[in-house]
């Protein structure tokens, strides 16, 4: 009559001293708890026949159905999950597009994966066309709440640009009736008192800065076009974003060059009397394109699949926990993505079109342009298409489909050329998961006897690596910058 969900994970603890009970959690429905060994064994084995099981455990049969750990035995779930995630897909009346105003940056990351785009800068005929394509969506699909990211390359580059774009969003807002405001992505080195003022009063509500480690180690990896260091500007740019801003963001760029030093960045958040007015976003560097000009190291780049990966984003998370500090939702979230969303999109500082974020600037992957009313619909659904790859992971019955949708276009491309190809990281879903509900579950579990994870277990699996070689002073840029990275 029922079986248990493909989106149902039972994770017995005996690997944390505690084989008595049992870990379940819903990657669907993003629900967990905590059940005895046998109990749950028992009820497991009368799903066929519920209504010879005790009572309790029948009234628990129902609760697991209602909650989605459950479902009838005849559930053909690859189409239910279809219909539910086309709707989330295309259902929403609120958009939230990213503008890349420019390509160009003053600093350059020695893992930017915009490494090899050439610098360009967005012009008043493309802004118009991007606030002609946000109308349309408004008239003609309903939107009513559009809140656009102002990315680069470095956006603050170009102040009176974004003043242009700004003020043509909030008046044609005004024009129809829709509501929206800004957030925005910097390395922070340019920002001003003033400019936090401008932007604020045009609707800028969320700023991103990122800080990549104490200064030693921030200054290896995000470094000024001449060889200069930008810590100390970046740090003064979260300073001043924190005065003017409703949420603000510190990102840490990672990787294995840099994971064990993150601890000291929480560290001076404390110090400054940041920790409670930020949150931080963790997020993995990936390879760069093949054939990009790089002085990253590859063998930094913590595998997208691996458990080590978990490690590092739950060892993170937890020192900012006990610091106080919050950790973004978005941290280690995969899906869905903009990639996979209607009119989830990114403008090149030319007007063409992208669906991935990590692809502006490479014209090959462009879906259109903003100068196109009816915009290149083929290239556009077949980005849109991820059911080919949806169908690989219900071959394998994999239940992390809800939090994945077949892995990231970025990686597939990356390695293949291909946005289509599924590129799986079941390894890391596995564990990341599995240790983000113990840790929320931990002082239940912890009262029936569990081992605790600590930041210190997780640490363990650091990998060594060389620092790198000091950078000499160039005298042209050859990187762009990062729009993602900030």
């Amino acid at each position: 009559m029922w079986k248990l969900s493909q989106f149902t994970v039972v994770k017995n603890l005996s690997d944390r001293d505690l084989p008595t009970h049992s870990l379940i959690f819903s990657t669907r429905n993003r629900r967990c708890f905590v059940a005895g060994t046998a109990d749950w064994q028992a009820l497991t084995a009368g799903l066929d026949a519920p209504e010879t099981l005790p009572p309790p455990l029948q009234a628990t049969v129902r609760r697991l159905f209602h909650d989605g750990y459950i479902v009838p035995r005849d559930r053909d779930e690859r189409a239910s999950f279809a219909a539910e995630f086309d709707t989330l897909r295309y259902g929403h009346k609120t958009l939230m597009p990213y503008v890349t105003v420019t390509t160009a940056c003053n600093i350059g990351c020695t893992y930017c994966y915009e490494e090899g785009v050439q610098s360009q800068t967005m012009k008043t005929p493309v802004v118009d066309g991007i606030i002609r394509w946000m109308e349309r969506r408004i008239v003609e699909d309903g939107v009513t709440h559009i809140h656009p990211g102002l990315f680069g390359g470095e956006p603050l580059l170009y102040p009176e640009l974004l003043f242009e774009v700004m003020d043509k969003f909030n008046a044609m807002c005004a024009r129809h009736g829709a509501e929206g405001d800004f957030s925005t992505s910097s390395n922070g080195v340019l920002l001003t008192d003033e400019l936090a003022a401008a932007l604020r009063a045009r609707g800028l509500v969320k700023a991103q800065i990122s800080i990549d480690g104490p200064e030693q180690i921030h200054d290896q990896r995000r470094i000024g076009k001449k060889g200069q260091p930008s810590f100390a500007e970046s740090l003064r740019g979260l300073r001043i974003a924190a005065r003017h801003f409703p949420s603000v963001t510190l990102k840490i760029n990672f990787d294995r060059h840099n994971r064990r030093h993150a601890e000291a960045v929480f560290d001076l958040m404390v110090a400054e009397g940041l920790a409670d007015k930020i949150s931080v976003k963790l997020e993995t560097i990936a390879h760069q394109m093949p054939g990009s000009k790089v002085e990253h190291n590859p063998d930094y780049v913590i595998p997208p699949e691996s458990e080590e990966l978990a490690d590092a984003y739950l060892q993170m998370s937890l020192q900012c926990e006990a610091r106080g500090i919050q950790v973004s939702r978005d941290t280690a979230h995969t899906t869905p993505c903009m990639f996979s969303s209607h009119h989830g999109v990114i403008f090149g500082p030319d007007g063409t079109i992208y669906k991935c974020i990590s692809l502006v600037g490479r014209a090959e992957h462009g879906v259109g342009t903003v100068f196109d009313d009816d915009y290149d619909r083929v290239a556009y659904d077949k980005q849109m298409n991820t059911h080919k790859r949806l169908d690989e992971c219900f071959s394998e019955a994999c239940p992390y489909v809800p939090v994945c949708a077949g892995g990231c276009a970025y990686e597939s491309v990356v390695r293949t050329g291909h946005y289509n190809t599924r590129f799986c990281t079941r390894p890391f879903l596995e564990k990341f998961h599995y240790l983000r509900y113990l840790v929320k579950h931990e002082d239940k579990l912890r009262t029936l006897g569990m081992r605790p994870v600590t930041a210190e277990e997780l640490a363990a699996s650091e990998v060594a690596v060389q620092p790198p070689k000091p950078r000499l002073p160039v005298l042209q840029a050859t990187t762009s910058g990062c729009g993602s990275c900030g």
